[in-house]
């Protein structure tokens, strides 16, 4: 039997799923199909939702949902040991949200979040399709994709489809078949389980060095404990019964964490618990509901879009470290994106030059934030070193990649060729290395680790709370220039603490000025919408943007102030 589809869908879970419900409400006029993979009980994890996320869902009209189903989330709360070779020493310098946030975010339980999705496709006509991809033939040319399922039965049936969407996570299929695997070399396992009839009181069972907070239960926050090569999280949530589960994992780089392997709860137990013993205090008090473990579990795929109608999206690509909770909000980053290039094909344009566009972009933000906690985890049992790399983090989240995703620029033609120039991959990881060169050589002195010489950094600087008060575009120039000028306070505070060496680091001066220049480049562009600045759109419009302008003669608005 063959069925034709305009969009296919490979890969049933949430990733897949999401993609198929904003496609489906998108382009309502164009056939949405899923196929599912077997029904079975798959791991999953991705629990804690960041603000990009959750203005994804409320697009799709999953606000309420949302609210009634599913805890609130407030922000990411890290907790750093100042001695962490002592387990009995419970005195952690802690990180948290100093007030409420601005843009709503929750935990979730996924596996009633998954479903709901999914139920919600099947009312909203997204056919989906019981069965395994055994193969897939793509066509190059204006012919349609085929895909080869096969269901429980051993039957197998063709699908044919003008628009593929690989999202079939650890199996890769596009990204095995069409060879488009890279090495990565520093792996990472995980452990998880969740737990239920436990005390939550015994995660405030140590002594917080932080600021007041009066404005949430700190209870609900994503809660990050940091070890030597290792960090934890602890994420509340509901169950379907509206009963407290609460979500604890293991994250470890495998070549520099030193206890060993942790795949049972056994050696999770005597592991954490030379590190974290409140922890182990926690999970004792509780019943383990289920475990899970993942292997190796990372990797980088060389392309995600092609202007041939074929697409990668979520772990069938790329991996995501999911320290900053970033996984599920790169998914629905590129289900945007793609959508983004069916608009642009379905209005007769070539997209070429688009998708490549997209999937540099993509490539920056998902590998900057990905090879930074890698390197993060040389120093995660280092207090002074961490709490200073998790801010510079936090920072760029705040101040560069939300305020351009919340304004599209991410899936814009012109906002996306603006993005690569003023953020690409080289530039992003040039940057970070030298700031962390830095912290690394102040961290050296053994004055500077004391606890009355810490730079502090909670606050709501980072957070850029002055942006999302209206979160405008026009504010977006003053949000990258406060970075940048941020950046330069933090690193002409870590050159003084270097005495007089931080004199002669004349590589950090350079990078100061760099800083400074950024940061006083855009203040000209102060309470203007980049893309509609006639300089810019001189400078990054597309090719075929171009050569319409040089077809119907020159733009009389260029003889005016060419930067208003």
């Amino acid at each position: 039997m063959t069925m034709t589809s305009d969009v296919l869908v490979m890969g049933g879970g949430g990733t897949g799923q999401l993609a198929a419900a904003y496609l489906r409400m998108r382009f309502p006029k164009l056939k949405v199909s899923v196929v599912e993979g077997p029904h079975k009980n798959r791991p999953i994890v991705g629990e804690s939702l960041v603000e990009v996320s959750v203005d994804f869902l409320f697009e799709l009209g999953m606000g309420a949902y949302l609210v009634e189903k599913h805890y609130p989330k407030y922000g990411l709360t890290y907790y750093f040991k100042l001695d962490i070779d002592n387990p009995a020493d419970r005195t952690y310098l802690v990180d948290e949200i100093p007030t409420g946030p601005q843009i709503l975010s929750f935990q979730i339980n996924r596996f009633t979040f998954d479903r709901e999705v999914r139920d919600r496709n099947v009312l909203n006509g997204v056919e989906l399709i019981d069965g395994t991809v055994v193969g897939v033939d793509i066509n190059s040319g204006d012919g349609l994709h085929q895909v080869t399922v096969q269901d429980a039965a051993g039957a197998r049936q063709t699908l044919r489809a003008r628009w593929l969407v690989d999202a079939t996570g650890r199996n890769r299929v596009l990204q095995k078949q069409l060879q488009l695997q890279e090495t990565v070399k520093e792996q990472k396992n995980v452990f998880w389980f969740r737990l239920k009839n436990f005390d939550p009181e015994i995660i405030s069972h140590i002594q917080a060095l932080k600021e007041p907070n009066r404005c949430y239960v700190p209870y609900y926050a994503t809660h990050h404990f940091f070890g030597k090569g290792n960090w934890i999280w602890c994420i509340p949530m509901r169950s379907p019964d509206n009963e407290p589960l609460i979500s604890i994992g293991i994250t470890y780089r495998k070549d520099v964490y030193p206890h060993g392997e942790v795949r049972t709860m056994e050696q999770f137990l005597d592991c954490v618990g030379r590190e974290h013993p409140v922890l182990v205090e926690l999970i004792r008090s509780g019943t383990i509901v289920d475990t899970n473990f993942y292997s190796s579990y990372m990797w980088e795929c060389r392309q995600r879009y092609s202007p041939d109608r074929w697409y990668i999206i979520g772990d069938a690509g790329d991996t995501v470290d999911p320290l900053y909770s970033v996984g599920l909000a790169l998914s629905t980053l590129q289900i945007r994106q793609i959508a983004a290039i069916i608009q642009k094909e379905l209005n007769g344009c070539d997209t070429a030059e688009f998708a490549k566009d997209l999937d540099t972009v993509l490539a920056a933000f998902q590998r900057g934030v990905t090879r930074d906690t890698t390197r993060l985890y040389q120093c995660m049992g280092d207090p002074y070193q961490c709490h200073l790399r998790v801010h510079l983090a936090v920072t760029k989240l705040f101040h560069l990649a939300l305020p351009l995703l919340i304004n599209d620029y991410l899936w814009d033609p012109l906002g996306v060729k603006l993005i690569n120039w003023f953020a690409s991959l080289e530039t992003l990881e040039a940057d970070s290395m030298k700031i962390q060169e830095l912290i690394r050589e102040v961290a050296a002195n053994p004055k500077n680790r004391t606890l009355p010489n810490f730079i502090k950094v909670q606050s709501g600087a980072s957070m850029n709370f002055g942006y999302y008060e209206h979160h405008r575009e026009e504010d977006l120039a003053a949000s990258l220039s406060k970075m940048a000028f941020h950046l330069a306070r933090l690193r002409l505070s870590l050159l003084g603490k270097l005495g007089w060496r931080g004199l002669f680091s004349f590589s950090q001066h350079r990078a100061l000025l760099k800083d400074v220049s950024r940061g006083l480049l855009l203040v000209p562009f102060f309470g203007t919408k980049l893309r509609e600045n006639k300089l810019v759109r001189t400078m990054f419009s597309p090719r075929e943007t171009k050569l319409a302008r040089a077809l119907s003669g020159p733009d009389p608005s260029l003889s005016r102030n060419i930067g208003d």
